[in-house]
């Protein structure tokens, strides 16, 4: 099984309000979202889980994909988890921001771990950011890890 890190890149078509575990009450507006996380046990079996549906409701990005779709993945194999790093990078992209503190960062000291973009995020921008880690970073349709 191949660890890894990995960014979900969300597109949510209209304002919803969601319940999300403990977090309560959470609206999200229109626009663009990166989800990030890390698979200590498996990238693919991850990314997997958080495309299909009717799973059980365990992690804050469970609540979320019910009602947003996801464009793309982007990720990084490798033991280490990078998921702090990748949501710095995210972070000091331009437009992006976070709206419901907390999420998908309950067990580190981010923020968040979902950020929004009222426009599409650039890859590339993203990929410049991570600085030499940038060169590990691959990017898929959900497709690819359905099929």
């Amino acid at each position: 099984m191949e660890k890894g890190t990995y960014a979900l890149l969300l597109a949510l078509e209209r304002e919803v309000a969601i319940a999300v575990g403990k977090l309560g009450l959470c609206t999200f507006p229109s626009g663009y979202y990166i989800y990030v996380g890390s698979a200590r046990g498996g990238l693919s079996q991850r990314v997997k889980r958080h495309l299909r549906g009717g799973k059980r409701l365990r992690w804050h990005i469970d609540y979320f994909v019910q009602c947003a779709e996801v464009v793309e993945v982007w990720y990084a194999l490798g033991e280490e988890p990078l998921e702090c790093l990748w949501c710095c990078a995210i972070g000091e992209m331009p437009q992006g921001r976070i709206l419901v503190p907390g999420f998908g960062s309950s067990d580190c000291h981010c923020s968040s771990h979902l950020i929004y973009f009222l426009s599409p995020p650039s890859f590339e921008l993203f990929q410049k950011g991570l600085g030499e880690n940038g060169s590990q970073l691959k990017r898929a349709t959900p497709s690819e890890f359905i099929g």
